[in-house]
Formats: structure tokens, sequence, C-alpha cells
């Protein structure tokens, strides 16, 4: 049920977005504590720190490879020092959500930005996907961890 509706969400957000976007075409905007915004493409985060893990989701089926940037990397790029605090994620069809700072690892969640070695298109919840380890620890299976793993992602916000 949750696959279906999730499913049909999907296709519903994605109606409104042009067939001709290419994965990496997109700038990610990332949103500093000084109120600075710096914009991301493909090649600027993979130049930034890596990290890539085997999960299973809820939206796909089976097992598949995600590779990409910490989130934390994300936040030490953004100039973010302290633990406390939230971040807020902001879709292409402007869904939100907000992390607080200290419920992010080193290593998790990523923003990632390919499934199995390939890049992702915009129709297929690319190019840039919050993906948390799922299957390394039950607190990845919440619908608090579900809500956060935003796909299409367009903007990280330091919320001030």
């Amino acid at each position: 049920m949750l696959k279906a509706l999730t499913t049909a969400l999907t296709i519903s957000c994605l109606s409104g977005l042009p067939a001709a976007a290419q994965p990496g075409s997109m700038a990610l905007s990332v949103t500093g504590p000084d109120r600075s915004v710096t914009m991301l493409d493909l090649a600027a985060l993979d130049a930034m720190p890596q990290e890539s893990f085997v999960t299973g989701t809820i939206w796909t089926d089976g097992d598949a490879r995600f590779s990409g940037v910490p989130l934390a990397a994300l936040l030490e790029r953004l100039g973010v020092e302290t633990e406390a605090g939230t971040i807020e994620l902001v879709a292409l069809n402007d869904y939100r959500v907000e992390i607080p700072i200290e419920e992010i690892d080193d290593s998790a969640p990523i923003v990632a930005t390919r499934i199995d070695g390939e890049t992702v298109p915009v129709r297929e919840m690319g190019p840039y996907w919050v993906v948390y380890p799922y299957d390394l620890d039950p607190r990845y299976r919440t619908e608090a961890t579900f809500a956060r793993s935003i796909w299409q992602l367009a903007q990280v916000n330091l919320v001030p």
C-alpha cells in the first residue's frame, strides 16, 4: 500500500517536470549560515568526500548501491561548526523536510548522486536523493527517517 501510494505521488509530482532534464544538469542550492547561496553541480558534489553503501528501500525493488556526498560533508561546506540546529531540505516539487543536525552522522545520510554507479534522471527520483543505509540499523527504518529521504533534492538550507 505504501509503495503504491509513493509511486502515485511520484508520478503526480513528476508530471510538471521538463522531460529534457538530464542527470547532473541541475545544481544543488546550498544556503549557509551567513545566508550566502552556493550552487553545486554534479562535478562539485563528486569533488567532495564520498560514501557508498548497499541497501534496500521502501521505494525500490531489491538492494542497490547508493553513492554520493555525506550530508555531514555538505554541512561542513556550509561552515556549520555546531551540532545544534536544523537543516531544511527542499525537493523540486517543493516538498520540504527538516533534519536536526545532531541526528546526522559522519557517513549517513548521503546525498546520493548515483545508484549502482549510474547518475539518476529526474523522472527516476534523481538527480539527487537523500538516502540512509536502511538495512544497516533499525534506527534508519522509522517514519521520520523515511520522510527525510527526500528525492529530487534541489535545496539544502540552514534554518536560522
